[in-house]
């Protein structure tokens, strides 16, 4: 144990005296923020824009309806100001009188107009611009004009202004469940699902690399000298799960504070008003545990038996891919999607992690599967980890351009069996 403590506390302090840990750390919570206010900036500038492009309280409108549709001229501007509509000659009259600038938008409603149902709309603007639209005062006559015509909850089921109210009952004791439970209960696999996601893309390579950089730089010749295989490999995985953890607590707890603030504040809608269910993020944190050691195992797997980084590299490629399998086949863990392909991906070693996850965010994990699938991530957890070390005695110091498979699983070197 006291190994497994020394390369515990070597790789731990040397994760967290790079600058590029802690750059990582503070980037990515920081980038979130960035990203969601440049698209909250960009929608509310479009919005601006868009409204701006339709605002007819300083224009003069103009209709010729043909059709004798309308029943009225005069509507509501977004300025809560009265506009009208000043009625032209005919259509010519219209279009000659836009370009003329004696009017800035006209509006022609054909004789055919039940049947080609279109309005012809005419503007002459002096920045012309994708974003103008003048429809809005039309559309606001052609509605009341209808409202008139017919009664008034049929209008109603054709605007879809009808509200839905929609009541769900739980399976086991009939109780409602209303949306802030929904929330509640994918909290826990929804947390859990996010934190190995970001441990992936965060610390997905860095095993891989610094077990492939010791072999190029012939470190492991002296390593092997000194301490077990089984104890560097397993302080190796435990000390980038501790690292890990340290990078969650960096990012999770500011988004809680957050969270807090903003729920004291009254800013978040009532549905994400909640509270949390510590039995079930308990649950999944256990979860996450178990998958990320199983993710981290077949790291060294990939560092020990890649004899470059450029190797090293692809096959984290290919592990990556099957560990994320499960987002290419999303429809399978709904609810309604319960298929042959769904208990494939929750019980294969690479893809259980997340497959399970998915499940447990769609509410489709029961209790029992979900213990079963995490006794099935443990063991192939303790397995990859033992076959690391044995690799690792076999592979340690291998320098050749391809792996040799008959050698690889041959017997290991006697003097590192102690």
């Amino acid at each position: 144990m006291s190994r497994i403590k020394e390369v515990i506390r070597f790789e731990v302090v040397r994760s967290l005296k790079k600058p590029s840990f802690w750059i990582a750390a503070v980037l990515i919570p920081v980038g979130f923020a960035l990203y969601i206010g440049f698209a909250a900036l960009v929608g509310y500038n479009a919005g601006e824009a868009m409204e701006a492009g339709t605002n007819t309280t300083d224009l003069k409108l103009g209709y010729y309806d043909e059709s004798e549709y309308l029943k009225q001229t005069k509507f509501v501007n977004a300025d809560e100001k009265e506009q009208t509509l000043e009625a032209q000659e005919s259509k010519d009259a219209g279009i000659a009188a836009v370009k003329d600038k004696k009017i800035d938008v006209f509006y022609y409603i054909g004789k055919d107009f039940a049947e080609s149902k279109k309005v012809e709309i005419y503007t002459k603007p002096d920045n012309a611009s994708i974003t103008d639209d003048y429809s809005a005062p039309i559309r606001n006559l052609l509605a009341t004009t209808a409202a008139t015509n017919v009664d008034a909850i049929d209008f109603a089921v054709i605007t879809n202004a009808v509200d839905y109210e929609m009541t769900t009952f739980d399976a086991k004791d009939n109780h409602e469940i209303d949306a802030s439970e929904k929330v509640k209960e994918i909290i826990g696999p929804g947390i859990a699902l996010v934190c190995f996601y970001i441990l992936m893309v965060v610390l997905g390579n860095r095993l891989t690399a610094a077990m492939v950089e010791e072999k190029e730089n012939r470190i492991s010749e002296l390593l092997l000298t000194s301490i077990k295989p089984v104890d560097f490999i397993i302080g190796k995985i435990i000390s980038l799960m501790i690292v890990g953890i340290i990078q969650l607590i960096v990012l999770v707890v500011p988004m809680l504070i957050l969270y807090k603030l903003g729920q004291n504040g009254n800013v978040f809608p009532d549905w994400l008003q909640i509270s949390f269910d510590f039995v079930s993020i308990a649950q999944y944190m256990l979860m996450l545990i178990i998958s990320y050691f199983l993710f981290t195992a077949m790291s060294v797997i990939i560092g020990v038996i890649s004899p470059t980084a450029k190797d090293a590299n692809s096959y984290s490629g290919v592990m990556a891919i099957m560990v994320i399998l499960p987002i290419f086949f999303i429809n399978v863990f709904m609810p309604n999607g319960t298929s042959t392909l769904t208990y494939v991906l929750s019980y294969f070693p690479p893809s259980a992690p997340i497959a399970l996850m998915l499940r447990g965010v769609f509410g489709n994990l029961p209790t029992w599967e979900f213990w079963l699938g995490l006794a099935d991530i443990a063991v192939f957890g303790l397995l990859a980890a033992r076959l690391a070390t044995y690799i690792y005695c076999k592979n340690a110091i291998e320098f050749t351009a391809k792996i040799n498979f008959k050698k690889l699983f041959g017997t290991p070197r006697k003097s590192w069996k102690k």
